[in-house]
């Protein structure tokens, strides 16, 4: 999340690099982390799920069914059930109340958050690059399960503090091959 905030950032400058190779040893242990990483991610689970929880809470009551073209992109990027996602727009995405979740995740310089069924965006028309990316993450979230996808997220994020994580490579090139964004030069 943060990684990819700098890397719009970057690719508006018209100057976005290739994201880092994650190498063999990152990839071993996100697959299996060893003790001190696997009890800072059970340390820190609870909080993480307690925020998505909360989020996706607000964005289900708060926010908008898909339109019919919304949801062919859902369908498109893999979405089982579109018409469960709900989608608010605020101004801007508050940050992680979690002093510790807040450093790890700089979530208020995102575009878009997603947190199950529900994703919370920054811009109204939502740009088809942006809700393709974010379905993605939906159906991610299919696929796996909350608890497993908050997993692999906060681990992923402990191990690559300064890369993209596989769960956003995974979303910026699927969504990109549905609706082309401009902000990634890759």
């Amino acid at each position: 999340m943060r990684g990819l905030s700098a890397l719009i950032v970057l690719a508006l400058c018209g100057c976005a690099p290739v994201p880092p190779a994650i190498t063999q040893d990152q990839q071993a242990r996100i697959a299996a982390p060893d003790p001190a990483l696997a009890a800072q991610v059970a340390r820190l689970l609870p909080a993480l799920r307690a925020e998505e929880r909360a989020r996706n809470a607000r964005a289900l009551s708060g926010g908008r069914g898909l339109t019919p073209a919304e949801q062919d992109i859902a369908r498109r990027v893999g979405v089982q059930h579109p018409e469960k996602v709900r989608l608010l727009v605020l101004p801007k995405i508050p940050p992680m109340t979690d002093p510790e979740l807040a450093r790890l995740f700089r979530i208020e310089r995102a575009w878009g958050l997603t947190t199950g069924y529900g994703i919370t965006v920054t811009q109204m028309p939502v740009p088809d690059w942006l809700l393709a990316h974010e379905l993605v993450h939906v159906a991610q979230y299919e696929r796996l399960g909350a608890g497993p996808m908050l997993r692999r997220t906060l681990t992923e994020s402990l191990v690559l503090p300064h890369n993209l994580i596989p769960l956003e490579r995974e979303a910026i090139a699927l969504g990109d091959r549905v609706a082309k964004s401009p902000a990634y030069g890759y």
